[in-house]
């Protein structure tokens, strides 16, 4: 829903769902609805990339911002080489790597090619 364009209705899922896991009433580590322990994590994940567009594709070293939070934000990222944090500061994107390195040759903000 986030991916396209409907952040509050997204985000209300988000509320509704998280509420049932509050650990009075189930168990917050195991959501059945995604399969148990492992993909909840990968669904967690998932929002990440819906809220800020962030995607790496490692082949053609493209980074890909399509914000839904605005031109300022940080997120996580993780890759096969490394992890950090990449977003948008005044509109200008930027990657901090805390650990490993990220070949990116293009950044495509919001459909236009920026540089880091």
């Amino acid at each position: 829903m986030m991916m396209e364009g409907m952040v509050e209705e997204g985000l209300e899922i988000l509320r509704v769902c998280r509420s049932r896991y509050d650990g009075t009433v189930r168990n917050p580590f195991n959501e059945y609805e995604c399969g148990h322990w492992y993909a909840r994590a990968l669904s967690s994940y998932g929002l990440l990339q819906g809220l800020t567009g962030v995607r790496y594709d490692a082949v053609s070293k493209t980074l890909t911002i399509d914000s839904r939070l605005g031109e300022d934000f940080r997120c996580f990222l993780a890759t096969a080489s490394g992890f950090g944090t990449v977003g948008l500061k005044a509109g200008k994107p930027f990657v901090e790597m805390k650990s490993g390195t990220l070949a990116v040759e293009h950044v495509f903000v919001s459909g236009v090619e920026k540089k880091l």
